[in-house]
């Protein structure tokens, strides 16, 4: 019994002619001889998800298998010459041009072999892009600058310009000027079609030359040379969020190369990177810093000013605070680049030890150790 044309696709019986034509392009790809060059398998799968494509993507014919398990009605009889004849015996020089092509273009609505193929290889073919005329979006650019912390973290307008293009006056993007008058494509004869050769096969698509028309009534812009936009450097004002970092992307809509043949502009991409700062280190949105205390401060407690983005605040020491010890003062860190939220200040203290000048210090400090004894290494044992 032959194979489920359903099940060489890898679709329901209900799947639509979208899903039907998605299964084969995938298939075809995958399978296809130029793809698997040697491997008969490939070459048999191909050619039986071929054959179930060009049956299935035919609505009558759909019908007709759904009905009889074949695309033609019984009263056809088996062995019949049908659409494949002896090109499946041997696949020698297959040619596209034996299956009926044409099947499915009117109320079947099914999709044509020679479109598929076009597309599936127009990369394979000069590794570029169709001639077709279809709006082609601008490339984005990129532009590096260097923010100081602070301005970072603030954020600013700045100017500066850049170099890109824009879409030339004349042509307006479509690389040619109308003269009026009909010259015939030498390529395709005025015929509008080309034969392609991958391997193997021979297909035919519109000619790549003049489109598909047969003829040409048009010439190269010489204002832009054929390429369809021209050099330009322009001013532009930038305005850099508060809580942008390194490597941040701002974009700045429709400020890249100019598209083609009615596509939009390409974007600007302003790469940003941030210079260090001597007292706040930032991890994230949060701020880092350390500052001094004394040994006064450190030992009866004290209120001490540290310094912020925004000017400075007030932290308060607690009696007998150690070195490395951290205090959080809230919303004094970095705005979120995204969203309404602000990050913290961290300080951590460093205690200093006070350089004795004369003896009367001496006595006093000799007192407080009397009044106050205590052994820090009390608790320190090495393992035996």
């Amino acid at each position: 019994m032959a194979e489920d044309f359903y099940k060489v696709l890898g679709v329901k019986r209900s799947a639509s002619s979208a899903e039907i034509k998605k299964a084969y392009r995938r298939l075809a790809r995958q399978y296809h001889p130029d793809f698997n060059a040697g491997n008969k398998n490939a070459e048999t799968k191909f050619k039986a998800i071929s054959e179930a494509y060009e049956c299935l993507s035919d609505e009558q014919k759909r019908k007709n298998y759904d009905l009889y398990g074949s695309a033609t009605p019984p009263q056809g009889g088996p062995g019949g010459s049908g659409p494949y004849g002896k090109q499946w015996g041997g696949f020698g020089d297959f040619n596209f041009q034996g299956f009926d092509f044409s099947a499915g273009q009117g109320a079947g609505g099914g999709q044509d072999f020679s479109e598929i193929f076009s597309d599936l290889f127009r990369g394979a073919r000069d590794g570029s892009q169709s001639s077709t005329r279809s709006p082609q979006r601008g490339q984005d650019i990129q532009h590096s600058i260097t923010l100081t912390f602070m301005e970072a973290i603030k954020g600013m307008t700045m100017n500066f310009k850049i170099d890109r293009s824009i879409v030339c006056t004349s042509c307006k993007g479509f690389r040619q000027v109308t003269t009026g008058k009909k010259t015939t494509c030498t390529n395709c004869g005025g015929n509008g079609k080309q034969k392609l050769r991958q391997g193997n096969m021979v297909f035919e698509t519109p000619c790549r030359s003049c489109d598909g028309r047969g003829f040409f009534d048009s010439v190269a812009c010489d204002n832009c040379g054929g390429a369809g936009r021209k050099p330009f450097a322009e001013k532009i004002k930038v305005s850099i969020p508060p809580g942008v970092s390194n490597g941040t992307r701002v974009r700045v809509p429709h400020k890249g190369e100019a598209g083609l043949f009615g596509g939009p502009e390409g974007d600007l991409f302003i790469i940003t990177k941030v210079e260090d700062h001597e007292f706040f280190e930032r991890k994230g949105e949060n701020l880092y810093c350390s500052i001094p205390i004394s040994f006064v401060e450190a030992a009866l407690g004290a209120k001490v000013q540290v310094p912020t983005i925004d000017g400075s605040a007030t932290i308060k020491i607690p009696p007998g605070t150690q070195t490395g010890q951290k205090f959080r003062i809230r919303g004094k860190g970095v705005p979120a680049l995204r969203g309404t939220q602000v990050g913290d200040q961290f300080v951590e203290v460093r205690v200093q030890v006070p350089r004795l000048r004369d003896e009367r210090s001496k006595e006093l400090l000799r007192e407080f150790e009397t009044l106050n004894p205590e052994n820090p290494r009390e608790n320190l044992h090495v393992a035996k």
